[in-house]
């Protein structure tokens, strides 16, 4: 297993001069990954997360490991995080911290790589659940190095890792938590894999290599991918868009759809498929993106934050709030030439100042809201308002509503709401100018 091992290893450019961030548990798996980089000499530290969700087993994962690292003679880094109470998901939450912490550590310690040990049995795992999940190729494809993480045993299943400890009488720490049939990998572990491999005592080394057969057939599509990236992926700005009708000519559309949209976040595909048949304006959402129709094209944008703050708008000659500058200039009707108003910008408005109490509010649109459209015949919702004028979803979020109380006076940079417009009787018009100081509206 030793030479092995070696050989995994010395896949990676000038293996013996690297410095290695170890992440150890203190399991078995960890333990032999340390007792292999110790044997061949390698230079090396150690990581480990206690994060409390065992109690007193915990408290002495760590301590195990302290001596261990003594006894190896390599520096040891500990985070000590409190998961014990939190109400999210606790595995994903402790993994997202965990390999948030190594990614400082390798920053700031200038490691070259941070190695796990996983092994062959955890791609297996994975795979198994993968493919109830039904998420495609990549999920079938194993726990595989990349850019920055290695894994050296993951060729070697548990039983040789086990045999390995016990030849070189090492010491390890059980999770007794791993027992435990409640999580959906422990119930793969011990029920669905023993029967498999008890059938066919070549299984793990069958696994093995389709795990190489596909990750090869990945190379293969991701080489296909890219280039169809080019040709059917359009860069406008902050989007990024496709041409459906070009995209329909794919004879395997659905596979290039998966490649593209995994990496933001979209697990529906079943539902994206069906956006690029539906009508503008529908859209799937990820935890980070949107994916919308938008007549020939289907779009994809980073959902954007703080769209629905709410600002207060004082009487005052001059304010700016976000990224808006907001001039107003009281002035006599009487000194209001009717050109002046014909001619104005769309970044101005000219309102009957006898109707309005303050403060105004600046907000965006929200479901329901209704305006009286200047220029047209009574009552229009905006989502509808939007609809005619052909505006996209970027187009709707940059767009601000200048309300009085539950009125809209103003759409921002487009129109004016007719309740507020200037009247014969008005006395008094307030000039307002609203302009976004890095962008147009």
């Amino acid at each position: 297993m030793f030479q092995k091992f070696k050989q995994n290893l010395s896949q990676q450019p000038n293996w013996m001069q690297q410095k290695y961030l170890l992440a150890i548990s203190g399991g078995i798996d960890s333990v032999v990954l340390a007792e292999l980089f110790k044997r061949a000499g390698l230079k090396f530290s150690m990581a480990h997360c206690n994060f409390k969700l065992r109690g007193a087993d915990s408290d002495a994962d760590q301590a195990f490991v302290t001596e261990l690292a003594a006894k190896f003679e390599v520096p040891l880094h500990i985070n000590i995080c409190d998961l014990s109470q939190s109400h999210e998901n606790i595995q994903l939450a402790a993994r997202n911290q965990r390999y948030e912490w190594f990614k400082k550590l390798r920053i700031k310690h200038q490691y070259n790589y941070l190695v796990t040990g996983h092994h062959l049995n955890d791609s297996l795992e994975s795979f198994l659940l993968n493919l109830q999940r039904g998420t495609g190729l990549k999920g079938l494809l194993g726990i595989q190095n990349n850019d920055f993480i290695l894994r050296p045993l993951q060729n070697f299943s548990r039983k040789e890792i086990q045999q390995y400890a016990h030849n070189r009488q090492l010491q390890w720490r059980e999770d007794r938590s791993n027992a435990s049939e409640k999580y959906r990998r422990n119930f793969i572990r011990h029920q669905i894999v023993p029967p498999l491999v008890k059938n066919n005592p070549a299984f793990y080394n069958n696994f093995n290599k389709t795990l190489q057969y596909l990750q090869q057939t990945q190379k293969v599509v991701d080489d296909w991918f890219k280039k169809k990236l080019q040709q059917l992926v359009i860069s406008d700005g902050t989007l990024l868009k496709l041409n459906i009708e070009h995209w329909k000519k794919l004879s395997s559309g659905d596979l290039f759809l998966y490649q593209w949209l995994s990496p933001y976040g979209f697990t529906d595909h079943e539902a994206i498929i069906k956006l690029t048949g539906s009508q503008s304006g529908k859209q799937v959402v990820s935890p980070t993106h949107i994916l919308y129709k938008d007549r020939d094209f289907l779009i994809l944008q980073k959902k954007h934050t703080n769209t629905n703050k709410d600002y207060k708008i004082n009487f005052k000659s001059r304010q700016e709030l976000a990224d808006l500058l907001i001039e107003m200039h009281l002035l006599k009707a009487e000194d209001i030439d009717i050109d002046q108003i014909k001619q104005a910008s769309k970044d101005e408005i000219y309102v009957d100042f006898n109707r309005l109490n303050f403060p105004l509010t600046l907000r965006k649109w929200q479901k329901g809201d209704s305006f009286y459209p200047l220029g047209m015949t009574g009552k229009k919702k905006l989502s509808n308002y939007f609809i005619d004028e052909k505006l996209s979803l970027p187009e709707k979020e940059k767009i601000w509503l200048l309300c009085h109380q539950k009125d809209i006076i103003w759409l921002v940079g487009k129109r004016l709401d007719k309740r507020y417009k200037i009247q014969p009787e008005s006395t008094h018009v307030l000039h307002i100018k609203i302009k976004n100081q890095k962008q147009d509206i």
